[in-house]
């Protein structure tokens, strides 16, 4: 309520309304053992304020736990943290009507308590001062402390104190519906924090639920991991072995080399088993035709087989031809040089790409006129490359069955014609 809105005349009302109960109890008859002592001009202390605000300021003015060390302090009760709330207050408001030491703590305590509030009082003069100040502490929220003050001021008129304990009074009520409605939102709020108190125990079991499940899965794989540490060990085992079977694998290469010169050898012997009768024919003719002229045997003979070999020289001269040998051995390879150079050819080689470079295979197969490769000797490789340069440059070539020398004679002999 705005103090410019009190006029004398209504605190005049107010104060004629008041029922003579209501009157006595704020202001008792001079001739009355509680006597006004306002009039002294001074500062009253709480046993010489009227009785029926007593209650009101030891309510409004203190808090529980303030009383409770009061009355401790006072040897009021021996436990005062044993009585209820209503017993604490009834028991310090009955001891605030006379002058006793309980009465004097509890002046000196809210005088100190609010000292600022008195400070400010001092100067309240008449009703519209007391009433702008006590309307600006209940704005504020500081009803106790101005209450305090101007209960106790000596210059408190009767209008002003019976409208200031009116009020105080139903503050009292409406605080009393407020605590009611505060205590079912705490009721209500103490219902929602079990609840989450609930979920969150829900959301931590799971949570917990979902670590035991990644801490087994996490021992799990470590297991997995542990288990394959020897397969590690054991593959590089192997392969440490099988490095050192590379030399196993080169001998079983070389058993393999061995046993295609001992079929070569093989050949060749019965190739000169071959030769050895033919001469043995040859000789048998000289013989025959021995008996028919008077020339000696051996000059005969040594004519005749001379002849054959001018004839069989003339049939295999290359005139100047080169040939191209992919593959092969290198003994071989030397024995076939020799052989060509001979019948007045040349002879080119390639080993199929182990120790000459594959790209040098096209300029070989250009300057040849003919390619010779044998099959059981040659890498396939090769033998594709081969086959692709000569179609590309028109250059004859001759797989040969083996890699003997024999062989390659034979296959030049037979492909003469094709030189010619």
């Amino acid at each position: 309520m705005c103090k410019d809105s009190i006029a004398p005349a209504a605190l005049a009302l107010g104060t004629t309304a008041m029922t003579p109960i209501l009157a006595d109890l704020i202001r008792p008859p001079a001739n009355s053992s509680a006597a006004d002592h306002r009039g002294e001009g001074r500062r009253l202390a709480i046993w010489e304020v009227r009785g029926a605000s007593l209650c009101s300021i030891v309510g409004t003015c203190m808090s529980l736990g303030e009383l409770r060390r009061i009355a401790k302090k006072c040897g009021v009760v021996d436990d005062p943290w044993r009585m209820s709330d209503y017993d604490i207050h009834g028991t310090l408001t009955a001891r605030m009507s006379t002058d006793n030491p309980a009465a004097r703590a509890v002046t000196k305590h809210l005088d100190a308590k609010f000292e600022g509030a008195i400070r400010k009082a001092r100067a309240l003069q008449n009703a519209d001062d007391f009433i702008g100040f006590w309307e600006a502490a209940v704005d504020a929220g500081l009803a106790p402390g101005a209450y305090w003050a101007m209960v106790t001021h000596p210059k408190l008129p009767l209008e002003v104190e019976s409208r200031v304990y009116g009020e105080i009074h139903m503050m009292s009520h409406m605080s009393g519906a407020s605590n009611r409605g505060d205590a079912r939102a705490v009721a209500e709020a103490r219902r929602e924090k079990g609840e989450l108190a609930r979920r969150l125990s829900a959301r931590i079991a799971e949570r917990d639920a979902r670590l035991r499940a990644a801490h087994k899965e996490i021992s799990a794989l470590r297991a997995r991991v542990a288990s394959l540490e020897p397969l590690q060990r054991e593959c590089a085992r192997l392969r440490d072995l099988g490095d050192q079977n590379f030399c196993a694998a080169q001998l079983s290469a070389s058993a393999e080399e061995l046993t295609l010169l001992r079929q070569e050898n093989a050949l060749l012997k019965r190739e000169a088993t071959g030769f050895e009768l033919q001469c043995e024919h040859l000789r048998a003719r000289l013989r025959a035709a021995d008996t028919r002229t008077e020339a000696p045997p051996e000059c005969a003979a040594d004519t005749l087989i001379e002849d054959a070999e001018c004839g069989e020289a003339a049939s295999a001269n290359l005139c100047g031809r080169c040939l191209l040998y992919v593959g092969g051995r290198p003994q071989t390879v030397c024995k076939l040089r020799q052989l060509i150079s001979g019948r007045n050819g040349q002879l080119l080689h390639h080993d199929g790409g182990v120790e000459n470079a594959s790209a040098r295979l096209g300029d070989l197969v250009r300057q040849a006129d003919a390619v010779f490769f044998p099959v059981d000797c040659v890498s396939h490789g090769a033998v594709e490359a081969v086959k692709k340069i000569c179609q590309s440059e028109g250059k004859p070539m001759r797989p040969l069955r083996t890699a003997s020398a024999t062989a390659f004679l034979r296959a030049l002999e037979t492909d003469m014609a094709a030189f010619s």
